[in-house]
Order: C-alpha cells, then structure tokens, then sequence
C-alpha cells in the first residue's frame, strides 16, 4: 500500500471525511429548516402563546360557551357524512379505474385529477351557480318534472362541495390498494365457485381495507378543516370549527379564544392524524 492510500484510509481521515459529510448535510437541510420555522413552527408557537394569555382560563371560557357544541356537533356529522358518500364514490371509480382500458383510463384519471386543478374557491362559486333557484340542476329537474327544490345554503349543498374536494384523496389509497391484487387470487376464487358478490366481499375487499382505512381517516381529518365551503355554500346554523374560529377572530375581536380553540382542535385532531399515518403506512405497496 502506496503512502497516499494510507493517508486516505487513516481513522482521522475518515473522520474528516464524515465530518465534512455531515456539514454539507447541515447546509443541505439549512434553508429548508428556516422555512419550516418560520412558516410553521413560528405560527404554532404563537397560538400556543396566545392560548395560554390569561391561563387556562380561554380555554375554559371556550368550553363553557353553548355554541361550541352545536358547531362541534355539525363539524361530526358533516365530516363524519362527507367521509362515508366519499367512501362509497371513491370505491366505485377506484374499481372503474382498476378495470378499465388504457384510454378509458387516461379519461377517467383526467377527471379524477380535475379538482386538483381549480382553486377551492371557484369550485364553490360553481356549484353555488349550479344549485341556484334558477340555476342548472333546478331546471333539469324542473324539465323533469320536479322540483324547484332549495338546494343552495343549506346542509346539501355544503357535503356536495366538500364531497367534491375530497374525492381524489381517497380514491388514489384505493386505487393504489387495488393495483396491488393479484389478479390469480381473484382467477382461483372463481374457479372455486365464487360468485362475483362473493369474489367482492371475500377477496377484494379485505384486501384492499388499509386503502379504504387510509382514505377514510385522511378524507374525515380535511373534512373536519372545511372553512370557505359552509360560508359560500351553507347556511348559518352550519357553522363549523373552521368558521367559529374566524367568528372569534373578526367578529369578537378575541384572538386569545381563538386560539384556545385552535389549540383543543389540533389535539384532538392529533391521534387521527398519527393513527391516518399508520394505517397508511401499513397499507402501503400491498402490506397487511
């Protein structure tokens, strides 16, 4: 071994060596850390700050008021509603998707991913123009027979539009979970006398129930943060948290409660959260 190698392969060498590893990795991950503490961290801290101004004393001013159960019961049952519709769309293009032809595929991907593509805020204001006395589904159905119905500002129209924001996010766990079946298993049950009800129920279903689980509970955590689509599309007694919140904040002037809020939502949010990260990490690439 020349002198030179041994240089190079000395313990301090490679100690230098590793140390300049982990400061290029340092100045690597640098700037992208200042970002998240100045975007993230900073504002969390800052609610946290203002949430314990005066104690816990905005926090029991917050529970103590009569229309944080009522906000906190729509919330549920809007999430809870807006999950389960979603779930059963979701599954249904998810297996359209699955099954189809290459073109039939790319077109029906197209609208799967046209969501992703209009701001939130249009999307309401069309469905607010859809939905109308005078607008587009009350004529056909008019043209039908039926109706007028009053389908704007009310409970409907809110899980229509947050139905169609969540859509695409889950029916990719889905689709991914379905991706992943082997279509021999399907083959074999089928050639054991199953019927199509039965291949569904035994086979395909339990396999693709961490695609389902990871959807359900990502659908109903964004559910639950809805805010610009019961002001556009609902009516005030749908009031969710999101909009309690900003009550708080522009029409109390009470920045503290708002925060209080803030607060006790992100922890109770925060054991779906984790529970959504594990389910979805268990699910992925076929694992059971």
């Amino acid at each position: 071994m020349s002198m030179a190698e041994a240089i190079k392969t000395s313990p301090r060498a490679r100690r230098r060596d590793d140390a300049g590893q982990a400061w290029n990795f340092v100045w690597l991950i640098l700037p992208l850390a200042v970002l998240y503490g100045i975007f993230a961290l900073l504002p969390l801290g800052m609610i946290l700050r203002f949430s314990i101004a005066n104690g816990l004393e905005n926090f029991r001013t917050v529970l103590a008021s009569p229309l944080l159960l009522r906000v906190a019961t729509n919330t549920l049952v809007i999430s809870l509603t807006t999950t389960s519709v979603t779930l059963g769309l979701a599954i249904l293009v998810a297996a359209a998707l699955w099954r189809s032809g290459p073109r039939l595929h790319r077109l029906i991907m197209a609208f799967v991913l046209l969501p992703f593509w209009t701001a939130v805020l249009i999307k309401n204001f069309a469905w607010a123009v859809l939905l109308q006395d005078n607008g587009v589904v009350n004529g056909l159905l008019q043209a039908a027979g039926l109706g007028p119905f009053t389908l704007l500002h009310n409970r409907l129209a809110v899980l229509i539009g947050m139905v169609h924001f969540v859509l695409p996010y889950a029916i990719f766990p889905i689709y991914t979970a379905m991706r992943e079946i082997d279509r021999r298993i399907e083959n074999a049950a089928r050639s054991m006398g199953a019927g199509t009800a039965s291949v569904i129920w035994h086979v395909i279903l339990p396999l693709i129930m961490p695609g389902i689980a990871a959807a359900a509970l990502l659908v109903f955590i964004v559910s639950t943060g809805f805010f610009i689509t019961p002001v556009i599309l609902g009516a005030p007694s749908d009031m969710m948290i999101s909009n309690l919140i900003d009550y708080y904040v522009h029409e109390l002037i009470n920045f503290n409660n708002a925060a209080a809020l803030a607060v006790l939502v992100a922890l109770l949010l925060a054991p779906v959260i984790i529970l959504q990260q594990r389910v979805a990490k268990r699910g992925q690439y076929g694992a059971g």
